[in-house]
């Protein structure tokens, strides 16, 4: 129909005629295009984010650990994925995480409701062998960190895996990593704060890596 009243209207005609013939079939086919480019792209994104979702398990593991709470979790798939992070580190008898935690517990009351399904705090021990659960369990409830917020320990052949990936790779507790490590996993776009940033530092480091 479109080819036929083109024919009639347009052959043969002026040069302005012609001049907008081309210009409606140009647009026409662009349009004609539009849903398809659609497609490509949302599968460009969707690729993408398969990619990265397979970088990030085989870089963060998705080995075992335990919960303050008593549960035992996959650290990729049950903690990270899909979440913004706030990565931290401690071990029971460290005498010089508690400024750090209290800056974790202020920020954990102020971010409210985006705890948990969105956000994500994740204290991990860097001694298993002395932090077990009952002493991580008895540790935790000094800043009784509600929903969203995690101390982690476990055996420590997993323990052991992740905080290397984590750049704890000393083998004294002393010696572990005194920095947050704040990232997005849905884009992987990761940032380090020394661990004496206070709470409003914290916070505009996981407003800077949103979505």
């Amino acid at each position: 129909m479109a080819r036929d009243v083109t024919s009639a209207s347009f052959v043969g005609g002026s040069p302005g005629a012609r001049e907008l013939l081309w210009a409606l079939v140009v647009a026409l086919v662009f349009c004609s295009c539009g849903p398809a480019f659609s497609r490509s792209l949302s599968e460009e994104d969707a690729s993408a984010a398969q990619r990265l979702e397979e970088q990030n398990l085989d870089y963060f593991t998705d080995l075992p650990v335990s919960t303050h709470e008593g549960r035992e979790v996959r650290f990729y798939s049950d903690l990270l994925k899909g979440r913004r992070a706030i990565i931290s580190f401690f071990y029971v008898n460290c005498p010089t995480a508690q400024p750090a935690l209290l800056s974790l517990f202020k920020l954990h009351r102020e971010l409210g409701e985006k705890m948990g399904d969105e956000i994500v705090f994740l204290t991990l021990s860097v001694d298993p062998e002395r932090d077990d659960l009952a002493a991580v369990q008895e540790y935790a409830r000094r800043y009784n960190p509600g929903r969203g917020w995690y101390f982690i320990t476990g055996k420590r052949s997993s323990m052991d895996v992740i905080n290397r990936k984590l750049g704890n790779t000393l083998k004294l507790p002393e010696g572990h990593l005194r920095q947050f490590l704040i990232g997005n996993l849905r884009t992987g776009h990761w940032m380090r704060l020394v661990e004496t940033a206070p709470p409003p530092a914290l916070k505009d480091g996981l407003s800077s890596l949103a979505e």
